[in-house]
């Protein structure tokens, strides 16, 4: 709105419901205080025709009486502000899609441990394009974060404090849960020199963030793209946890200095009121983009650190940990569980306004925090249950619909965040855990038909080739619109069917024992 207009005058949309483009269940509408207002009248229409109409004396609407009235499809709001018979604001028009839920049908399983099978043996396969002097014999996704799975080209551009830490995992619980198959030492050999890379490349050790791995390469350099010479802080947390994990396995004392020294910085950067920065310069700590909603995955870190009896650290840095973490789950809980603003993920995107790229990874870890043990917060699983009820309202697709969505992809798929609305193998991956989570917590078997038809759908769209769709298949064309995947992203999904087919397993076999730690993926 141009600077001539009085701000004060103008409706304008605020809170988790502000940009969304498509819901499930009716939606409650806010928008900022307008005070030369005393009552606001809100029209909802379809394609044809206004459907219902209704007077708030607050700057808030809810749709549930208006939702039953609305057909599947476009919908449009419109709001005026008045007092008395004279309208005083600049009215807001809000357009979105009523889109299907589920239907409550659980399918029959797919073959989840074939799917896994051929996916591990794409992602373990070796580089079908020119290998760069710089990638040095690592496994081929080192360097390189998407790649065209028809033709093997790949993207010289990587995010490796996040991808590297998804390979660790799903090679790790693949050679755990498959032991005696042919692929089980070639995942262990690459899962460990995802490792040994994390542990070589790392910042200088004179800066303020100096150990912690970049989360962004280019070119077989440090940096690049939307982060520039900055990082993303929480991802560090994410190496430090994997570290714990190859500390565990191998008893390497380097990779449990590595948790510990990330841990420090985690409690040097985090800020007076329990949250951490997004982006920061990591010579100085400085932060160039100050909200996340992250702060899930340094919380983790810090709580596994505490469980080691043997972690590096003075009694006084051990105390400092556990503070931190007790203050970020405070910051957390108060936070994004309480106002929704679940934003702040990815480092291929930049600072955008409040609301308005709201996304759900950090949901879902919450969801398994909350539901892990290590949190005593009071009606965790409502909580928890509440958490997942956003996730499936905003990007579960459930049903072909008419909406944004690009493709018209198997279902239930999961979209990624509002700024890149595609359903994808690696978000369908991690909610397949939290219904996993809830399911083991409640014992509601609801969660158990929704994670069987996720499962189905993740395996649906693999190709020939054994990848895993990053961008959804799309059913008209049976095959997919954008063939440049993500093996990290692939890795994640591959760790949701590990520990679900083995959960599943478990239910229906008593005599099943694969029960892996799935709370990180």
């Amino acid at each position: 709105m141009s600077d001539w207009v009085d701000q004060s005058r103008v409706i304008r949309f605020e809170g988790p419901a502000a940009f969304s483009p498509r819901f499930v269940g009716p939606p409650v509408l806010r928008w900022a205080p307008v005070p030369a207002a005393t009552r606001f009248e809100v029209a909802v229409a379809d394609r044809e025709r206004v459907v219902w109409t209704g007077s708030f004396p607050a700057e808030a609407a809810d749709l549930a009486e208006a939702w039953p009235l609305l057909p599947l499809g476009p919908v449009d709001v419109l709001v005026r502000g008045f007092d008395g018979d004279h309208e005083v604001a600049v009215r807001k028009h809000r357009q979105f899609w009523k889109v299907p839920g589920f239907d409550g049908v659980r399918p029959a399983p797919a073959d989840w441990a074939g799917a896994v099978h051929r996916a591990v043996g794409y992602l373990l396969r070796p580089a079908r394009d020119e290998v760069a002097g710089y990638e040095d014999g690592y496994p081929r996704s080192a360097w390189s974060s998407f790649e065209d799975s028809v033709t093997g080209l790949r993207g010289r551009l990587a995010f490796p404090a996040q991808h590297h830490a998804s390979y660790i995992h799903a090679y790790l619980t693949y050679a755990d849960r498959f032991p005696d198959h042919p692929q089980a030492a070639e995942a262990e050999r690459q899962a460990l020199a995802y490792g040994r890379w994390l542990l070589e490349h790392h910042l200088p050790d004179e800066w303020r963030l100096g150990g912690l791995s970049p989360s962004t390469v280019l070119e077989g350099g440090f940096g690049g793209w939307v982060e520039g010479d900055h990082i993303t802080v929480f991802r560090a947390a994410r190496v430090g946890e994997v570290m714990l994990r190859l500390f565990s396995r191998t008893g390497e004392a380097r990779y449990l200095e590595r948790a510990a020294r990330i841990g420090d910085v985690m409690v040097d950067l985090q800020n007076p009121d329990g949250s951490w920065p997004f982006r920061v310069d990591p010579r100085t700590g400085e932060p160039s983009i100050g909200y996340t909603s992250a702060v899930v995955t340094p919380i983790w870190l810090l709580t596994l650190l505490g469980e080691v009896p043997d972690a590096p650290g003075t009694a006084q840095q051990r105390a400092a940990r556990a503070d931190a973490a007790a203050k970020g789950e405070a910051w957390l809980l108060a936070g994004p569980v309480t106002d929704g603003r679940w934003e702040g993920m990815y480092e291929d995107i930049p600072e955008t306004p409040p609301w308005s790229n709201l996304q759900h990874w950090d949901t879902n870890e919450t969801i398994r925090y909350l539901l892990s043990g290590r949190c005593s917060v009071p009606a965790r699983a409502e909580l928890a249950a509440e958490l997942n009820a956003y996730i499936e309202d905003q990007f579960v697709v459930w049903a072909p619909e008419e909406s944004p969505v690009p493709p018209r992809c198997p279902t239930p798929t999961v979209l990624e965040q509002y700024r890149c609305y595609w359903p994808m193998e690696v978000h369908t991956g991690h909610w397949l855990v939290s219904l996993l989570t809830l399911h083991r917590s409640t014992g509601d078997d609801r969660y158990v038909d929704r994670a069987v038809a996720a499962a189905n759908a993740i395996v649906a769209g693999q190709d020939e080739q054994g990848s895993l769709s990053t961008w959804g298949l799309d059913t008209r064309f049976g095959t997919r619109l954008v063939t440049m995947d993500w093996p990290g992203c692939n890795a994640v999904a591959v760790s949701a069917l590990l520990h679900w087919s083995a959960y599943f397993e478990a239910l229906t076999d008593p005599a099943a024992e694969f029960e892996p730690a799935f709370e990180s993926l």
